[in-house]
């Protein structure tokens, strides 16, 4: 078992050397089931998901992503299963697609209370060009007006570590790691070949308790090829079934705060929780602060099986 694990993240990290076509990490609680797949079903709950970002406010065709999921925990066979419809839009290009997630979840392989998520993801993806709208300065561009989609699948695989499964209980440590587009074939689109890129997400934090409450920093890496790499970092304080707050900063020169509330006693079991936050990004250098703010907004709601 110890050899296979070796192997897997090897695998990510050969995948992963391979621009950004996929949309940026975000230091939002659980966004990051849309990049790891082995993030899913790490409770004991049942959850729903929805996410959704605007970056450059105001400008027209701007950069626009989100998904909703499902993930469903099977705790006896050690494993989770989940859904991700996501789309992701900017300009006259489009994505729309479905990822199928599935996790195998490894106990006690450093310390007593510890898991490791082996996660894979197969998805679909319809990828679409439309330049009814495009702004030209030559009149007879060719791609003015030009209508054409293809679908393509692709798949991803991750792997998360968590020092402990005691939410609340204990400090704890977490580390991720994946790689999406691992088929980096050509999408065909108007006579143009658009390459897709491998894409490679690494993080890793901690929650340091008091009491009822946490602070988790975290720390988390884009790389689309050698020469394209994003860090983020961020700072997030949550007190237990009540809200959270937090700062971010991105190595591109983005500054980032966040806050959300908590709701509890929800259902008619009054076991569901719900989680809604919402997220700011302004730029901070010479060229982002002119393009306007980048808005997240998050919401879950978790129940038991």
């Amino acid at each position: 078992m110890k050899n296979f694990i070796h192997i897997f993240i090897l695998s990510c990290l050969y995948f992963a050397t391979q621009a950004q076509q996929l949309s940026n990490a975000s230091l939002m609680p659980g966004a990051q089931s849309r990049i790891n797949p082995a993030y899913i079903a790490n409770s004991d709950m049942m959850q729903f998901d929805g996410f959704f970002r605007l970056q450059w406010v105001g400008f027209t065709g701007a950069p626009a992503a989100g998904f909703v999921s499902a993930q469903v925990p099977f705790k006896k066979l050690n494993m989770g299963a989940g859904a991700i419809l996501h789309f992701d839009n900017t300009g006259p290009i489009s994505k729309v697609g479905l990822s199928l997630n599935y996790a195998y979840k490894l106990k006690e392989v450093i310390g007593r209370r510890d898991q490791l998520s082996l996660g894979l993801s197969a998805d679909i993806q319809q990828y679409s060009f439309n330049g009814a709208g495009l702004i030209v300065n030559d009149p007879n561009e060719i791609y003015l007006g030009k209508n054409e989609s293809s679908i393509f699948p692709t798949l991803g695989i991750g792997a998360y570590y968590m020092s402990t499964t005691r939410m609340f209980k204990e400090n704890m440590f977490f580390a991720g790691l994946s790689t999406n587009q691992i088929f980096a074939t050509d999408v065909l689109v108007n006579n143009i070949d658009q390459n897709r890129e491998r894409h490679f997400n690494a993080m890793f934090g901690g929650r340091f308790m008091a009491y009822d409450s946490y602070i988790e920093p975290m720390i988390s890496a884009n790389v689309v090829k050698p020469d394209i790499i994003n860090v983020l970092y961020g700072l997030r304080y949550e007190k237990e079934n009540t809200f959270w707050a937090g700062l971010g900063y991105e190595s591109a020169g983005v500054v980032g705060f966040q806050g959300g509330v908590i709701l509890t006693n929800l259902g008619a079991d009054q076991d569901g929780i719900m989680r809604i936050g919402a997220l700011t990004n302004l730029g901070m250098s010479s060229g982002l602060n002119q393009t306007g703010a980048t808005l997240e907004f998050y919401m879950s709601y978790s129940m038991d099986r």
